[in-house]
């Protein structure tokens, strides 16, 4: 009965919102907004181990970041991740998200098998797939304790992918990804769940279809998500992505979603990639205390929606409209966002057009 109500309230607030976004991608955001809740430890948590990246894609905003490119210290993170596994084993952590992690060499490794060795049990990692045959990062992925390795490749042909992906080798980063899939059938592991991510955008839309039938051929999870613009600060803007509509939700990043960048300072979301908005310093404070006041200053004013109290750099933002990212590969346990449902959420980003109908 409960979920029924939400879906007529949803209904109701789009036949009574002028809205140029299509109804149907509306209705799934709002049943994504009707299942943010306050939680006592944030579900997600993104410790960036390291801002430096080998890549400069033309759909981030790595190359314009002018905050030092370096690090975290080893004792930051330890400091971070014995806390949650203390008090907040089930948080899903990501050890980095704005650098590309395997750069970190057996660092990475370490780092992540000493989160779970202090009792984190939900760790997630992304790679850009570039360095996988280097330093014996094949096996040290399958004999880490990750429940999802991620990764962005973006494009299917070399010509693509390479054209998105500046500075990196079509060679190496579907090789790689090939060569762990392998290892991976032939140790006969279920872990990690390696999902293949392809971000949609005009550069290579008519790709998707060919890509999605590779990977899956192959035994990987899928996941197509719109581009998106890193909170609009930059220059990086999105042909999926409405920017006129009225409508808007509270969003689901901030909401469950602690960013924490390489010198402790904990931001708005995992794409307010300069710190334009800072909580405090978790070098100084508790992941606790740190979360509290987002509570206050971001997630309350975003469920109530007192849209001028948000942030400012959320009141820009229009990357809350990629919250439900399309996953192809069904009924794999641990491959989805905590707040995925597939009879609300799973939904279709239709090649060559926009948010908007």
């Amino acid at each position: 009965m409960a979920v029924q109500v939400q879906k007529a309230m949803a209904e109701v607030v789009c036949l009574h919102i002028y809205l140029a976004m299509d109804s149907a991608l509306e209705r799934k955001l709002l049943t994504i907004e009707s299942k943010l809740v306050e939680h006592a430890y944030p579900p997600q948590l993104v410790i960036e181990n390291t801002s430096q990246c080998n890549q400069q894609c033309i759909h981030c905003s790595h190359k314009e970041l002018i905050r030092p490119k370096r690090k975290m210290d080893r004792d930051l993170h330890d400091k971070i991740v014995e806390e949650l596994g203390q008090y907040s084993p089930d948080t899903e952590i990501w050890p980095t998200f704005y650098g590309e992690a395997l750069g970190m060499g057996d660092e990475i490794w370490d780092r992540i098998d000493y989160a779970a060795e202090v009792g984190c049990r939900n760790q997630v990692l992304n790679s850009n797939a570039s360095l996988l045959r280097r330093k014996n990062h094949i096996d040290r992925i399958l004999r880490s304790p990750l429940k999802r390795f991620i990764l962005s490749l973006d494009g299917f042909t070399k010509e693509t992918y390479e054209k998105i992906r500046y500075l990196g080798k079509w060679e190496e980063s579907y090789g790689g990804t090939e060569d762990l899939l392998r290892e991976r059938e032939r140790r006969g592991q279920k872990y990690p769940i390696i999902i293949c991510q392809f971000s949609l955008m005009e550069e290579n839309e008519h790709e998707v279809e060919d890509y999605r039938k590779f990977w899956q051929e192959r035994g990987a999870e899928v996941k197509v998500r719109p581009k998106f613009e890193w909170t609009a600060t930059g220059s990086i803007r999105s042909d999926r992505i409405d920017h006129e509509t009225e409508f808007r939700i509270a969003c689901p990043w901030g909401n469950n979603t602690m960013a924490i960048h390489q010198d402790g300072s904990v931001v708005a979301c995992a794409v307010d990639y300069e710190g334009m908005f800072k909580a405090g310093n978790v070098r100084f404070q508790s992941v606790k205390e740190l979360w509290n006041i987002l509570g206050d200053q971001l997630r309350k004013p975003h469920r109530e929606h007192r849209w001028k109290e948000i942030p400012k750099i959320c009141q820009g933002c229009r990357d809350w409209q990629t919250a439900g990212a399309e996953y192809e590969k069904s009924n794999t346990e641990g491959s989805r966002p905590f707040w995925f449902d597939p009879e609300t959420t799973d939904f279709k980003i239709t090649p060559g057009k926009s948010a908007a109908s």
